[in-house]
């Protein structure tokens, strides 16, 4: 069992990493998801072996249903244990923009061991994103999308160029997605969903509502759901909704859902550098043989990576055959890199070490193993990067002030609360946000809290680092009937990284419902690096 729950922890690398870098893994399997006829009901055809898959028709607005439609993309891997069945799981892997039928199509076997063979495990895309149509897609070409991707800009400064730069792009991304997706002011009955502007209901309320409609289609009474990362702000929504169609539902690594309401003041990173003192700490520990940049104390091995960034940023290093094409490795796609990393320690804190002392001697063959990115060219549109983030996060936050002043007052602040989440997560959001020129037509703007029928399970990391532990504390307070369980590690979500005793308590929560007990606080198996092995760049 103990290998099981080690290969889970990488279960959710497709949701929680950057969106391009794991969301087209040789193993899938070619589907032609645009072959099967969208219908009323849920029709499934067989798909990625003995799985089940269907697209199935919902109002684009559902306070009009007879107006046009979105086509929900939905993947099952059915349960197995016919005689001691009990009903269908969502999952939600995160995002938001993510796709979760790719999750599914990789992990969901892993997925299904560790839930039970009782269990239908049903993933979906969520509006805008994977096979779901409309697509939240706004460039005329792959071609052009990768054109455009090549010079994104990766870390925000203040006083640089970088945020006059990325407020000038989001702007045009904001221009071309309001000519796609806004639609044309008219919602004649027998107009299309593009008429209409499919970008005005791509919210979480509106997906919210898809899974109640899901779970009707499946005959079930109440929705039981596995809600990661964003897919806990999709949960909260659906809890504050429909309280009562509530079953069992665990939310790992939670979203603060007024917060994120909110929008103008959502900074999730208070934990991020917490999480790098980490992995200083545990370099100490683990000895220069696991760590190439070792030092006999964290201080002294954070002043290394300071002298390796430095000098990186001086000169960066050409990397001619990178595995994603010529490309030049600079101190900003460092940080990137860093961020991610900090999502998965148990294999990210090794990789670090490792990237970090080729940094230092320029080694070039190394950092060109790093997946730098992704082309969109020869893939099909579900596995094209596109623009579900801020068409479905700047649909839920209010209309934001979109000035240089304001953005800059961002980032400045988030990189006051972490140095090295704060250039790179929300900052970045928030410009785009400031630019984004489609409202949703009915943004939720309830409570984000709710008395349950049934009791929830919410799960947190002692230190995570873009939904910290004050997120789960604070959302558990809201909903009663919650109860928090803490893993005492560091990363982001008890899911990468996950020991023994939480998988068993996620296995005995879907089982009979039972919650651990009040206060419970699982040690963790493997401490990141400490206990690492050594780790190639190439994963």
């Amino acid at each position: 069992m103990r290998l099981l729950y080690m290969v889970f922890a990488l279960l959710f690398r497709c949701g929680l990493d950057a969106a391009f870098h794991a969301r087209r893994e040789s193993e899938v399997s070619p589907f032609d998801w645009y072959s099967i006829e969208p219908s009323e009901n849920i029709t499934w055809t067989s798909c990625f072996g003995d799985q089940q898959c269907a697209r199935l028709e919902l109002p684009l607005d559902h306070s009009r249903p007879a107006g046009p439609k979105t086509q929900i993309a939905l993947q099952m891997i059915p349960a197995t244990d016919k005689a001691n069945y009990q009903g269908t799981i969502l999952v939600n892997p995160g995002g938001p923009g993510i796709a979760g039928t790719l999750f599914i199509s990789q992990y969901g076997p892993l997925f299904t061991q560790v839930i039970g063979p009782a269990f239908d495990i049903l993933a979906f895309d969520p509006r805008g994103t994977g096979a779901t149509t409309p697509l939240a897609q706004c460039f005329a070409s792959p071609q052009e999308s990768d054109a455009w991707a090549l010079s994104e800009v990766a870390a925000l400064r203040v006083g640089d160029d970088s945020i006059p730069l990325a407020r000038a792009r989001d702007q045009v991304v904001a221009d071309l997605c309001a000519a796609k997706l806004g639609g044309n002011g008219q919602e004649d009955i027998g107009a299309s969903a593009e008429e209409w502007g499919p970008g005005r209901f791509m919210d979480t309320a509106s997906v919210a509502t898809d899974m109640l409609k899901i779970v009707e289609k499946l005959g079930q009474e109440k929705l039981q759901y596995y809600g990661v990362s964003y897919g806990t702000l999709l949960g909260q929504y659906f809890a504050a909704k429909y309280p009562h169609k509530v079953g069992r539902m665990i939310l790992d690594g939670v979203v603060d859902g007024v917060l994120w309401q909110r929008g103008e003041d959502f900074n999730p990173a208070e934990d991020a550098d917490r999480v790098m003192d980490t992995f200083f700490a545990n370099c100490v520990k683990a000895g220069p043989q696991k760590c190439g940049i070792w030092e006999t104390t964290p201080p002294a091995v954070a002043k290394r990576v300071d002298r390796i960034l430095a000098a990186l940023r001086s000169e960066p290093i050409p990397l001619p055959n990178s595995r994603s094409g010529p490309d030049v490795f600079t101190e900003d796609k460092a940080l990137s890199f860093v961020f991610q990393e900090l999502f998965q320690p148990l294999d990210g804190f090794p990789l670090m070490a490792r990237v970090f002392r080729a940094i230092e001697v320029r080694d070039a063959d190394v950092l060109s193993q790093l997946p730098l990115f992704t082309s969109d060219a020869g893939v099909p549109p579900w596995l094209q990067r596109n623009v579900g983030l801020q068409a479905i996060a700047c649909s839920d936050f209010p209309p934001l002030e979109d000035s240089l002043k304001d953005d800059v007052a961002t980032v400045r602040n988030n990189t006051a609360t972490s140095r090295w989440a704060g250039p790179v997560t929300f900052s970045r959001l928030r410009v785009s946000c400031g630019a984004w020129k489609i409202r949703a037509k009915a943004r939720y703007t309830g409570p984000v809290a709710a008395k349950l029928d049934a009791p929830v399970l919410a799960i947190s990391n002692r230190l995570d680092p873009v939904t910290p532990i004050s997120f789960a504390r604070t959302v558990v307070d809201r909903f009663q009937g919650m109860r928090l369980l803490i893993q005492d590690t560091v990363g982001h979500t008890a899911s990468l990284s996950l020991s023994n005793c939480v998988a068993l308590a996620i296995h005995m929560y879907m089982a009979n419902g039972t919650l651990p007990a009040v206060d419970t606080v699982c040690p963790p198996d493997v401490i990141p690096l400490v206990d690492s092995g050594s780790t190639t760049v190439s994963r």
